[in-house]
């Protein structure tokens, strides 16, 4: 993907507006980031377009990107340099294997819906407790297969690449904690793909197997994987194995200003991101360290998670 935001991210590819509430819970996660480790020096995994690793080092001393991926390296580091982030750089890791830095190198530890994506998570902590400082922190945001119990344990998305139809399908294993992903390339549009759905009365998010027979004469390519994803528990459980001293899950700067953008009257909300930074940011530094207990209602996320080397 040239973006795996569609180019929406506030600031790094569109104007930040005070106004949409997106925008101003972004800045509260951003914030979240980044309270963990000022004025120190940042790893963020997993880094996207470069979020939060941009929007991060106006307020840290240096973050450094790491991520599987040869294209989202090029993509952070052509967003870097479009911005002017002078402190900020990027870096390619093959999944799996270890970061080419010394242990104790870093202040904090930024994770954003990535550890998850790696071929075995436990590895991964371990890893990113050697590179921590004793006494650095690891702040990481994790997709928890709970958020879809009940209504999207199986989902299918259609997009496009390059011009021809692309498509994901998920199968989701909730109690299991893991994910199968299936992707196929098509040589049809996503508009031709959707009207196959549609002679089959079969709307997606399901891929019914009349659906799939048609389709498979259009199929380019094809690739399956397995994520797995672990529970607010089973993280905590991980989190103490690899040898940090101390691990909690709380409540994050952007579930605080989402709530507190829903509370406040229009005439009272800062539209400029200075402002909004100002306000929010000695709440969410009370919030972070506010104790959450892992969800249980369908369709939440869980927890953010703190970890103390």
């Amino acid at each position: 993907m040239e973006s795996q935001s569609a180019w929406q991210l506030p600031v790094i590819y569109v104007p930040f507006d005070g106004d949409i509430q997106g925008h101003f819970v972004d800045r509260g996660q951003i914030l979240d980031f980044a309270l963990l480790s000022v004025p120190g020096r940042v790893l963020d995994f997993g880094p996207g377009d470069g979020w939060p690793s941009l929007l991060m080092a106006p307020m840290v001393e240096e973050v450094v990107g790491v991520d599987g991926s040869t294209r989202r390296v090029k993509v952070c580091t052509e967003n870097a340099r479009r911005l002017g982030v002078e402190n900020a750089r990027f870096v390619h890791v093959p999944p799996g294997q270890p970061l080419p830095f010394e242990d104790a190198s870093f202040d904090g530890v930024t994770a954003s819906s990535s550890i998850e994506q790696t071929p075995d998570a436990k590895a991964t902590l371990r890893e990113l407790s050697r590179v921590l400082k004793p006494g650095g922190r690891l702040r990481m945001h994790y997709e928890s297969l709970s958020y879809y119990a009940g209504r999207q344990e199986r989902e299918v998305k259609i997009g496009e690449d390059r011009g021809a139809a692309d498509i994901l399908i998920f199968d989701r294993h909730i109690a299991e904690e893991y994910a199968d992903h299936y992707q196929l390339l098509l040589d049809m549009s996503p508009d031709e793909v959707r009207e196959v759905f549609t002679k089959h009365a079969a709307a997606p998010p399901f891929a019914t197997p009349e659906v799939l027979s048609d389709l498979r004469p259009h199929i380019t390519d094809a690739a399956t994987w397995t994520t797995r994803h672990p529970s607010c528990a089973s993280w905590l459980r991980l989190l103490q194995d690899v040898g940090f001293s101390s691990a909690q899950a709380t409540y994050d700067g952007g579930w605080f200003a989402k709530r507190l953008f829903d509370r406040l009257p229009e005439s009272k909300r800062p539209r400029e991101m200075a402002a909004v930074d100002e306000m929010l940011r000695p709440l969410v530094e009370v919030v972070v360290t506010m104790e959450r207990p892992p969800t249980t209602t369908p369709g939440e996320w869980e927890p953010w998670i703190t970890a103390v080397k």
